[in-house]
């Protein structure tokens, strides 16, 4: 690059110490360039190191929370080797009694249970602080089962309570005297005629029965069989010598053989 020196040409001495003096800063902006440049390169190898502790450090921490009594200052702690938070929180201070709720419909009168014992009175506990003001309402008011627990059941919050209401039944009372009997009830109409059964023919008269014909189901017909004690009479001429015999086939009838 040529470098202008001034009316003294190229032997004057003032020109000749300006071009070094400015060789000289050129050199030293550049040394400070390069150093600017490292400690820039540091810079970002140390922001990434805290950046990765953040990190780990946001991964690891923790926190617990115990519950203090009612009336004790809250504490806090920090364990370094675990990255714990620590929190005591008191118990808060009892909010002032609700208004009571309306009355449920009286039930029976249930049997009178033994009065269980008196129990100790308890020691007077510190009085706490003055809680924020709660609402009360009534909720829902159910019937509960014969026998069961009163139960009351709070819906909504600590602040805001909702209280549902469970009252039992009351026991079932003793069974009362019978009545007197009712008047007959009036004559139901008669109902329709049953089908012809299977198998059995109209007729027939006294002495006959129903016999089978064949061996065909429900084949029968009435006929006249023999009863106990009957007379067979027997007509007509028997003629020839010698022994003769006479054959006759007679009906089962009453469980006998005649």
């Amino acid at each position: 690059m040529p470098i202008y020196r001034g009316d003294g040409g190229s032997g004057d001495a003032s020109t000749d110490a300006y071009a070094s003096q400015v060789a000289t800063y050129a050199q030293t902006a550049t040394t400070k360039a390069n150093e600017a440049a490292a400690s820039a390169s540091a810079a970002a190898v140390s922001a990434t190191a805290a950046a990765n502790e953040a990190t780990t450090f946001n991964n690891s921490l923790g926190a617990a929370a115990t519950t203090l009594s009612a009336g004790a200052s809250a504490t806090a702690s920090y364990n370094s080797s675990t990255k714990v938070f620590t929190l005591g929180i008191p118990t808060g201070a009892t909010g002032a009694t609700g208004a009571t709720g309306a009355t449920g419909a009286t039930g029976p009168q249930g049997a009178t249970g033994a009065q269980g014992p008196t129990g100790a009175t308890g020691a007077t506990g510190a009085a706490g602080a003055d809680g924020a003001a709660a609402t009360i309402a009534v909720g829902t008011v159910t019937t509960g089962a014969e026998g069961s627990s009163v139960t009351v059941t709070n819906t909504g919050t600590s602040s805001s309570a909702v209280f549902a209401f469970a009252i039992p039944k009351g026991d079932t009372g003793a069974t009362g005297a019978t009545g007197a009997t009712g008047d007959t009830g009036a004559t139901g109409a008669a109902g329709a005629d049953g089908a012809d059964g299977v198998g059995i023919p109209i007729g027939g008269s006294t002495g006959q029965a129903l016999v089978k014909i064949d061996g065909t189901n429900y084949n029968t017909q009435w006929a006249t069989v023999l009863t106990a004690n009957q007379t067979i009479t027997l007509s007509g001429a028997v003629t020839g010598s010698g022994t003769t015999s006479i054959t006759t086939t007679l009906s089962t009838v009453d469980g006998g053989t005649y």
